[in-house]
């Protein structure tokens, strides 16, 4: 098959996902044309046969000073100028804003199907804002399929957004062959007041640091603050309790800020974005997700293939991948008590945080790209066949 993809190219689950989908049915033997603004952030370090990116035009004008240029009609413009000359079968769209509405005027235009994913705020957030719902449904409902990352986003798609048609879901995926456990990586990181980075700031962690590591965009519904408020509680009781923080976004300065208001700076730690995760992950103690609102959270796929035990919130569509007690802690609230509670158990008992990260690996088996990729094929290939 030869697919068109469309999708938001820097750091984020949703572009990671699209990304790493792609790089695999490429390997399937599948020809892929990334169409997006930017090179995928996920692509910046390797090369794989069969992939193409395809850059949309953007030009300045006087006229659009006010409100940028028009993206989604230069997108569907480049949508059709690469389905044309590369002949495309189809037109794979992750996250429905502004993506679903560039293959739907593509395709009426020049007749070529396309598929949306559905991964998250597209649903349950912004896909519900008046500016946009309107035109998410028309162009969601009338997709050739539709998929979503979680039962939890199906089902929100139905309810809150009117969706009538069938959603196929296909859960996000972990390549657990690469995302493994290595002994031995020990991080090195800088005071979480270190507002002017230096390489003598730089220290090493040592054997006996407990490390809860978190990653995420840094909004609002990751509550990254509420994380720091919880360490405070932590390190009065564990003083060589650390928090490593990956990733940026727009919580970032008042992150900092309340790591200092706190007097964490020695033991709260922001890396920035990284693309080294599988090592982070190895360095760790316990993976920390403190979300209010998930779809199907890439970070504790990778965490629990790396074996790192996992403490997070029933939030969205993240019991469909942890099944509390089992796989991994999840609190039955999302007060900051319980979730405090729960770190401060794993950091007292050894020998639990080593069972749930033995059985959270076990559960990503069923997550693993041979088994998730082939279910996007059979979607595609029934479009193509009809």
């Amino acid at each position: 098959m030869r697919i068109g993809v469309n999708l938001y190219p820097s750091v984020g689950g949703s572009g990671y996902v699209a990304t790493r989908l792609g790089q695999h049915l490429a390997e399937n033997g599948h020809m892929i044309h990334f169409i997006t603004y930017q090179r995928p952030f996920s692509l910046m370090w390797q090369q794989t046969r069969g992939v193409y990116v395809d850059l949309v035009d953007s030009f300045d004008y006087p006229l659009f000073n006010a409100v940028g240029p028009p993206y989604t009609m230069a997108l569907t413009s480049k949508i059709i100028k690469v389905a044309k000359t590369a002949e495309l079968d189809l037109i794979h769209s992750h996250y429905a804003i502004p993506h679903a509405m560039a293959a739907y005027m593509a395709r009426e235009i020049i007749g070529i199907p396309y598929v949306v994913t559905l991964h998250g705020s597209d649903v349950h957030t912004l896909g519900q804002d008046p500016a946009y719902k309107p035109v998410v449904q028309h162009t969601v409902e009338r997709a050739d399929a539709v998929t979503a990352v979680s039962q939890f986003l199906a089902d929100t798609a139905h309810k809150d957004l009117g969706i009538k048609r069938d959603i196929h879901v296909i859960p996000n995926f972990i390549d657990t062959e690469k995302f493994a456990g290595v002994s031995g990586i020990r991080l090195v990181v800088e005071s979480g007041c270190v507002s002017v980075r230096r390489e003598e700031d730089a220290f090493e962690l040592g054997p006996d640091d407990k490390i809860l590591l978190h990653a995420s965009n840094f909004r609002k519904v990751k509550r990254v603050v509420e994380l720091v408020e919880i360490m405070r509680t932590v390190v009065d009781q564990f003083p060589n309790a650390r928090l490593v923080i990956a990733g940026d976004g727009p919580t970032r300065i008042e992150v900092e800020r309340r790591i200092e208001d706190l007097k964490l700076c020695n033991n709260i730690h922001l890396l920035g974005v990284k693309s080294n995760m599988q090592e982070i992950m190895c360095s760790a103690d316990a993976f920390v997700l403190n979300s209010t609102l998930e779809g199907m959270p890439l970070t504790l796929l990778e965490a629990m293939s790396c074996g790192l035990p996992v403490i997070t919130t029933p939030a969205g569509g993240i019991p469909e991948l942890v099944r509390a007690d089992k796989d991994g802690f999840v609190t039955k609230g999302f007060e900051k008590e319980e979730f405090t509670e729960a770190i401060l158990y794993l950091l007292r008992n050894d020998d639990e945080r080593k069972k749930l990260g033995k059985a959270g690996r076990q559960r990503v088996a069923d997550f693993d790209a041979k088994k998730i990729v082939p279910m996007y094929e059979k979607v595609f290939s029934e479009i193509i066949e009809h």
